[in-house]
């Protein structure tokens, strides 16, 4: 079994379960504990007269348990996983109500590939022509609430700087999100998204002034560029619906933008966007030293996908979005195998981040993130701001909102290790950490 502590760890919905997870990882809690090439299984006793029936199918992993619980995985899958880890199971026998669960799997695996199958199939003329009509009139409908809604950005931003940005930090919350709330109105998440981001700029310590700036310079270009984006490249042109927020669907990204690598899975974070989860995972080519972001999406209710783990590597084939820089991208295969990863490959040096930022800026203006795995630095706190300090004695902030950087002193106890974060252009957002070759997850749990 290829997972270690800190990844099961991080599967946990939320800190609650994490910390129930371990408590129920011993063996006086769990029988007939099993385990085979493709699954784990077991019997915790709970409250009830019966015990309850935990499963984990290791290929995804997927969880299974007779519980109440609606957490996902519960603490029962958490318990038997960590505890199979740090104590391998000799029994091989798959009990019938096991191999029931397996064998449904099974099942609806085949059903999706025949689904698909299907899906692939030409349609005729006819459902064609349909198909294209309510296509296109959705996109019209769609064009004319983005332009409504950006022409009501432009007013407000001209009332902005009208006032002076010194008087944005006076403004109140109901100020920023009631211009959000709009932009989400006119199917403009993107630019809603950036709207709130100023409301926490004002707040940001010092220089907010001139990050302010620009980040509303960037908005103003980027309205600018959409007034006149039949006449933009195609890439540019995808950029520019991208930031406004336009998503492609997955079937129609370009067959020339699929990359094979072996794919460094190097760190995850889960935000909440308009009442989704949201699972940014962050991958780096081994052999083309790219790097990748990974979008899950979940609604209430709904589970994130489990299949890229964070501290492994895996061979897949990535297709990447259309942009001048691409970054986002979804997996299109992958292998059923991966392995730990012990080390990554990155920057050397701040400066080297810094160089690629500013290429990547040059292509894509609006960029708001991009891959930061440094290779060797120090962590250190001068008053109150962290830094990583980079082998040139350069230094790189940490972005004030993070809480890692006690943790991230810790396990280097003053000796360089290899982070990951991701960078804004000003500052470093720590993601994970390796230290003595083990994965440590900064984010979430």
């Amino acid at each position: 079994m290829n997972y270690s502590v800190e990844q099961i760890i991080a599967l946990a919905p939320d800190a609650a379960s994490a910390k129930a997870g371990r408590s129920l990882a011993t063996a006086s809690k769990w029988q007939n504990v099993g385990q085979d090439e493709r699954a784990l299984w077991g019997e915790c006793q709970g409250s009830g007269s019966k015990p309850y029936q935990t499963i984990i199918d290791l290929g995804e992993p997927a969880f299974k348990c007779s519980c109440p619980s609606r957490k996902f995985p519960c603490k029962h899958a958490l318990g038997l996983f960590l505890l199979v880890a740090n104590q391998p199971a000799t029994n091989h026998n798959v009990p019938d109500w096991a191999n029931e669960w397996l064998a449904k799997r099974d099942q609806q695996a085949q059903r999706k590939g025949e689904a698909a199958k299907k899906a692939d199939e030409e349609p005729d003329e006819a459902t064609l022509a349909r198909r294209a009509s309510q296509k296109a009139k959705r996109s019209l409908d769609r064009e004319a609430k983005v332009v409504a809604g950006l022409k009501e950005l432009e007013l407000w931003l001209r009332d902005l700087l009208r006032h002076g940005l010194a008087a944005a930090q006076t403004r109140s919350i109901d100020y920023w999100e009631q211009m959000a709330a709009r932009l989400i109105d006119a199917q403009a998440p993107g630019l809603a998204r950036r709207v709130r981001d100023l409301s926490r700029v004002t707040q940001s310590g010092e220089g907010w002034i001139e990050h302010l700036l620009a980040q509303v310079s960037a908005i103003f270009l980027l309205l600018k560029a959409y007034e006149r984006i039949e006449t933009l490249s195609a890439a540019t042109q995808a950029d520019v619906r991208t930031a406004i927020g336009w998503n492609y669907k997955e079937d129609e990204l370009p067959e020339e933008n699929v990359v094979a690598d072996e794919w460094s899975v190097l760190g995850q974070r889960t935000t909440g966007e308009e009442g989704l989860r949201v699972r940014r995972t962050w991958l780096w080519g081994q052999r083309t030293a790219k790097g990748a972001l990974v979008l899950d999406f979940a609604a209430p209710g709904q589970h994130l996908a489990l299949d890229l783990l964070p501290g492994t590597t895996v061979e897949a084939e990535l297709i990447f979005y259309p942009s001048n820089y691409p970054l986002r991208a979804a997996v299109k295969k992958r292998a059923n195998t991966s392995r730990l990863l012990k080390e990554i490959d990155g920057y050397a040096t701040g400066e080297q981040l810094l160089m690629t930022y500013a290429g990547g800026l040059a292509l894509n203006p609006w960029i708001e993130a991009m891959p930061a795995p440094m290779q060797t630095v120090v962590p250190l706190r001068r008053g109150e701001q962290w830094f990583a300090r980079d082998s040139n004695a350069s230094l790189l902030s940490l972005r004030s909102d993070s809480t890692s950087g006690w943790k991230l002193l810790a396990l280097s106890g003053g000796a360089p290790i290899m982070i990951f974060g991701e960078w804004n252009g000003r500052s470093l957002l720590p993601v994970s950490a390796w230290a003595d070759g083990r994965h440590v997850e900064l984010c979430g749990i």
